[in-house]
């Protein structure tokens, strides 16, 4: 199984992690939610409580950042898919209209 990571190029993995950057989370944020960070099989995962929230956050993109998004959402593992479920529909239902969805 290969990552998004190791199908792309370092420009684009410098852009996701950038885009990662943005997108993170602050120390009082990660403590509201009980964000945690375990290694399993080598892989870091993320868990929080899901029963816990934080307000939502508006986030502005350039057209490169949401193109680099796009290509790494298209290119997402199904095999990730059902477990990613919860955070991913309402991105891909954001990023991409209904019939690209099919």
């Amino acid at each position: 199984m290969r990552s998004w990571a190791q199908r792309a190029d370092v420009g684009s993995i410098r852009a996701i992690w950038a885009v990662q950057d943005k997108l993170a989370l602050d120390a009082g944020q990660e403590k509201v939610i009980e964000l945690k960070r375990e290694m399993v099989n080598g892989t870091e995962r993320t868990v929080w409580n899901p029963a816990l929230s934080i307000p939502p956050q508006d986030f502005e993109f350039s057209d490169v950042e949401t193109a680099r998004i796009k290509a790494a959402l298209q290119t997402w593992d199904s095999y990730t898919a059902n477990a990613d479920r919860r955070w991913l529909q309402p991105l891909l239902e954001a990023m991409f209209p209904p019939d690209i969805r099919a």
